[in-house]
Parts: structure tokens; C-alpha cells; sequence
């Protein structure tokens, strides 16, 4: 079995297929292609036809065999008629990040079960990396429609960083979900999630302080 055809199914990597494999100090280097061959805009999504220029770029994977992973590919900037010129977006990672989306995905479920620190040792990223990524995660999968409909909600409040701040959450009784959170805990920080379900709060039939 040829090293790309082995990578190719080790990987697994949406919409690319390994065109090269390289070994170094600094771990393993897989080189990808797109299988798509038109580019589309990052900001919206749309088909570009005007490559601007192409560019190395990398993006770290997660780790093989103890060794870094990094998935490298020949990135083109394109020429969008709505945001002008942007780089192509790629299926195996979100837009402006440097990390795969596999990668993302493990630092963001690692955050829900630890704290930063053990999860930068783990993973060998920085602190405000650990962050960026949560962030970028949620945006990507927070449900737009998780305020709609709600008819039943809990409200609770949990300290952080040692008891000095409190963050204010509210879950779907029916779903057992947070469906929102913000830092803060009192009615002011309570108000704001009425101020932005609008008029969806003619729904609920039921609050209850957890």
C-alpha cells in the first residue's frame, strides 16, 4: 500500500485526498489536495472563478502516533463579487482558523471536562489558543433557533475562577439544554435574556430558579 493511499484512510479528511506525506523533526507533514477543483469564497460560501494568488498554508491536525500532525495545502485567494478578495474556504477547517476542524473539535470537548492549563500541556497549544478555538466551535455550532419555542425554562447561576465571578445560564426544561449564558448574576444579567428573546417571550409559561 502506497503512504498516500494508507494517510488518505488514516486521515480521513473531508473533501481532500493526500498528495504527500513528508517526515521531519517537527512531526509529519501531509500535503492535501482538494477535490473540488472550483474555489469558493470564505466569507459567503459562493463559487469564485478569479484565483488571485496561491500560498502555502498549514494547519495543525491532530497528533500521530505522539508525533504533530500538520495538514499543509496550496491555499488560493480568490476574487468574490460580495466580499472581494478572500482566501478559498476549505471543508477540513473553519474559516480564519489554523487548526482542523478534528483538532477544534477535541480542544473544545476537552474544555467542557478541564481547565485551560492541563488542556495547553495535553495538546502543546497557548492559553488565549485555547480560547480562540472555544469560540470559533460554539459560533460555528450554536443553534440559531435555540430560543424559539421555549415554553418551560430553569435558571441557574455557577461560580468561576475561584467563586469571584458568576455566570448566568438558562436551560430548556424540555430539552435539558442551555440554550444561554452570560457573565454576571443578578436581574440586570437576566433582563438581557429577555431583551433578547423579544418577542419569543410570550412563549414561556413557566421560569424556574435553580
Amino acid at each position: 500500500m502506497r503512504v498516500t493511499t494508507a494517510f488518505n484512510r488514516l486521515l480521513a479528511l473531508q473533501g481532500a485526498r493526500v498528495i504527500d506525506v513528508l517526515f521531519g523533526p517537527a512531526g509529519v507533514t501531509v500535503r492535501v489536495a482538494l477535490r473540488r477543483r472550483r474555489a469558493a469564497c470564505s466569507g459567503c460560501g459562493q463559487v469564485c472563478r478569479q484565483v488571485h494568488d496561491r500560498a502555502w498554508r498549514r494547519w495543525r491536525h491532530l497528533d500521530l502516533a505522539g508525533q504533530r500532525c500538520l495538514v499543509e495545502y496550496e491555499l488560493r485567494r480568490v476574487r468574490c463579487g460580495d466580499c472581494g478578495v478572500r482566501v478559498e474556504a476549505v471543508p477540513w477547517a473553519r474559516a480564519g482558523a489554523r487548526h482542523t476542524r478534528d483538532f477544534e473539535d477535541l480542544v473544545a470537548f476537552l474544555a467542557q471536562q478541564m481547565a485551560k492549563t492541563p488542556i495547553t500541556g495535553l495538546l502543546r497549544i497557548g492559553w488565549d489558543t485555547v480560547g480562540s478555538i472555544v469560540q470559533r466551535v460554539v459560533s460555528d455550532r450554536l443553534d440559531a433557533y435555540r430560543l424559539a419555542g421555549l415554553v418551560m425554562i430553569g435558571v441557574d447561576e455557577i461560580s468561576y475562577r475561584r467563586g469571584q465571578r458568576y455566570l448566568t445560564q438558562v436551560c430548556d426544561h424540555r430539552t435539558g439544554a442551555i440554550v444561554w449564558a452570560k457573565p454576571g448574576r443578578n436581574s440586570a444579567t437576566l433582563a438581557e435574556f429577555f431583551d433578547e428573546l423579544g418577542e419569543g417571550k410570550a412563549s414561556i409559561r413557566a421560569a424556574r430558579s435553580t
